[in-house]
């Protein structure tokens, strides 16, 4: 008898679900459609790393290289990017949807946790400028040039590397 009762509990809650959920749904149900990504990467492959040409230690000003520690850098003169991580002063990224290599720019969709305990998400588009440059605009902001500083070496080197 039991296992009738708990097929047909199971049953009821199928059918119920199908039929448009339960009647007595409690505040902060209903359910809002969010987009997946940003809409200028919608319909596109993606990917979780940035480009191999955007990969390394950037700085604004070649004088900062070698860079120091980026959280101890001025304010948005230094950049890290290592496969799907951005890290800025005040900030660390990761990627949740990027364009597919092989390109000479590429657009990644970023969560960001900041310093402070908050969270961003945010566009980033990178693209190489002539040999050790890279150009980083975020969002809506001007694009920023940066000359390559050093290579981010791997302290642990993992199959397809």
């Amino acid at each position: 008898m039991k296992l009738e009762f708990s097929l047909g509990s199971l049953m009821l809650a199928a059918c119920l679900t199908v039929a448009g959920g339960p009647a007595f749904a409690a505040k902060g149900d209903l359910k809002i459609r969010v987009p997946k990504s940003a809409p200028l990467l919608q319909g596109k492959t993606l990917d979780l790393r940035f480009a191999k040409f955007a990969q390394g230690i950037w700085v604004t000003d070649g004088g900062d290289c070698p860079a120091p520690n980026i959280d101890r850098t001025r304010a948005g003169s230094t950049l890290a990017i290592y496969r799907g991580l951005l890290e800025m002063q005040g900030r660390i990224c990761q990627v949740y949807g990027a364009e597919r290599e092989g390109r000479q720019t590429q657009r990644a969709a970023l969560n960001c946790l900041m310093d402070d305990g908050g969270e961003a998400i945010q566009l980033v588009t990178v693209q190489p400028r002539g040999a050790g440059g890279l150009m980083v605009q975020e969002g809506e902001r001007p694009p920023v040039q940066f000359r390559f500083c050093e290579q981010i070496t791997p302290i642990l080197q993992t199959a397809g590397d």
